[in-house]
């Protein structure tokens, strides 16, 4: 059973998550929602739960609500405070997520892995619950077992999760750095980056054998770097 209260607290009270890219300034009209809490307050207040810290609060729903507060300067803010069952919790909060049209692959994955992580939930119950298969829920997991770079380029929209899975392979950062700079500039899809990834791993020491997906036999385009640092 769970239970909601309504207070006002300090801003710097709600932990928005803990993936740094959530809040991120990629949202669309951000700045215009800001304006407006910024002439007439918040209307709907920010729903939170209690943290595991004990002394802040969870950000449950209203991720560009809360961005345009802070963006607005308010020091103070109207919320919700949703108390009880941690599962439930996780799937309000998921369930608010699957409604944002905004949200990136790397946002949603944040959401899914909390029904894991703190909602305790079994691999097969979030499948049924998102109505997805038990593959895709490890796919989010994996999503967020990736380098930061490349989740940012997926969180902002310049790489797709298939062309960046190829990427996340590349363990040399300096290289990496430089094809998704390539990506972002020319676009890549999952075709190219997997030959990006089968030319990198060809010029580098042996290192244990990755699966990369075949290709077909028409060639992929090739970034052609400037440096290519061998190990």
């Amino acid at each position: 059973m769970l239970k909601t209260r309504e207070f006002t607290i300090e801003l710097e009270e709600i932990n928005a998550g803990e993936n740094p890219l959530r809040l991120e300034g990629q949202n669309k009209g951000i700045a215009e929602l800001a304006e407006s809490i910024s002439r007439i307050g918040l209307i709907n207040p920010l729903v939170v739960a209690p943290g595991s810290d004990g002394d802040r609060y969870r950000l449950i729903a209203g991720h560009r609500r809360f961005a345009a507060c802070a963006r607005a300067g308010l020091k103070q803010v109207q919320v919700r405070i949703i108390e009880g069952d941690q599962r439930k919790i996780c799937e309000i909060a998921l369930a608010e997520n699957l409604f944002r049209k905004d949200l990136s692959p790397v946002e949603m994955a944040v959401a899914v892995v909390a029904l894991i992580k703190e909602g305790g939930m079994a691999h097969e119950q979030v499948a049924s619950f998102c109505h997805r298969p038990t593959a895709w829920v490890r796919e989010q997991e994996e999503i967020l077992s990736w380098p930061a770079d490349v989740k940012n380029h997926v969180h902002n929209g310049w790489l797709s999760v298939s062309a960046a899975s190829n990427l996340a392979l590349v363990y040399d950062d300096a290289y990496r750095r430089f094809l998704l700079n390539q990506a972002k500039q020319k676009g890549a899809t999952a075709h190219a980056t997997a030959a990006w990834l089968q030319a990198w791993l060809s010029s580098v020491s042996p290192q244990p054998v990755i699966e990369v997906a075949s290709l077909p036999a028409s060639p992929a385009p090739d970034p052609s770097p400037p440096c290519l640092r061998i190990s």
